[in-house]
């Protein structure tokens, strides 16, 4: 079976998936056995390159750099295709992320950077669809109403399913879910930054920014934000978070505060919220509490930052 040569038709249909786990690349001890585990492997006159799974590097006690994130795109590309790896590679390069491209007989993989894989399935997810001939639905953003309340806990609740503070299958209902339920009828909440996006008539995904403090000083306190997880990584959360920016911009809002990933809410310009004089409501947060200053941010605000009251079910 041949696999597909045209360019457009590559790009198109190239559906990229991560795998699990995290990968390294390492040097194989020269006159040791081929061991099991190993999923990829050059040889070099310098020696024999494989790729393994972290864990079992660990385990053989083999020295590694590179940690990276193997993505693969799934569709059957022919060995003789020429321009897939160009345009990916390209792509990856404009968004600034490091990419090691291996081919098999069906598919071409990559490893990234593990902290850059969800923004390169963005990426590629974003380049597959230029090339595509079927009409992709538009995304709507707009604001949450009552009747849309039990469709958005339904997929917070999925969201959430596995923790992301313990990254364990949550007991009963996530938390977020109950903080969310509590931050619609809080005397904190503000409906024009409760945002729902909607693609082809589904809620698939949602956002919430609350009234929060530092002393007097008012400020947005984001979160939680969920899309549904079929369809994560395909850039509706950053739709989420742009509008949420352009709202608060545009209604002279001085700052944005939440917890969460630096490596992912940094893309938008969040940094360390103690670099500005707010510290977090809990230290053990560290730099996962962040702040995103705005046009407006007034310079000399310090203090505890206090969040909703809902949130203190947290």
């Amino acid at each position: 079976m041949t696999g597909d040569r045209n360019l457009q038709t590559l790009l198109a249909g190239m559906r990229p998936v991560q795998r699990g786990g995290e990968y390294v690349y390492v040097l194989w001890p020269h006159g040791r056995p081929l061991a099991g585990g190993v999923e990829a492997a050059v040889r070099e006159a310098e020696g024999l390159t494989v790729v393994l799974p972290r864990a079992e590097a660990d385990r053989q006690g083999l020295a590694y750099d590179f940690v990276g994130a193997w993505i693969t795109l799934e569709i059957h590309s022919a060995l003789e295709a020429v321009g897939l790896t160009a345009a990916v590679s390209k792509a990856l390069t404009d968004a600034r992320i490091s990419c090691n491209v291996l081919a098999g007989f069906h598919h071409d993989h990559l490893l990234v950077p593990v902290a850059d894989a969800p923004r390169a399935l963005e990426v590629l997810a974003e380049l597959s669809a230029q090339y595509s001939d079927v009409p992709r639905p538009e995304l709507l953003l707009r604001n949450e109403t009552p009747e849309d309340r039990d469709a958005i806990l339904a997929l917070t609740a999925e969201a959430f399913a596995i923790s992301p503070a313990t990254g364990l299958p949550a007991e009963g209902e996530p938390v977020e879910v109950k903080v969310l339920r509590a931050l619609f009828d809080a005397k904190e909440y503000l409906p024009g930054f409760s945002v729902v996006a909607v693609l082809d008539g589904e809620i698939v995904g949602h956002v919430i920014s609350t009234r929060g403090w530092v002393g007097e000083h008012e400020l947005l306190g984001l979160g939680p934000i969920a899309v549904t997880p079929r369809l994560q990584r395909q850039g509706i959360g950053s739709a989420l978070m742009k509008e949420t920016i352009a709202r608060a911009n545009a209604a002279g809002e001085s700052g944005i505060a939440l917890l969460g990933s630096p490596d992912y809410y940094s893309r938008f310009g969040f940094v360390p919220a103690a670099s500005f004089g707010v510290q977090s409501p809990e230290a053990v947060w560290g730099d996962h509490f962040q702040l995103l200053p705005l046009a407006l941010w007034p310079g000399g605000v310090h203090g505890t930052f206090r969040y909703a009251e809902p949130f203190m079910l947290l």
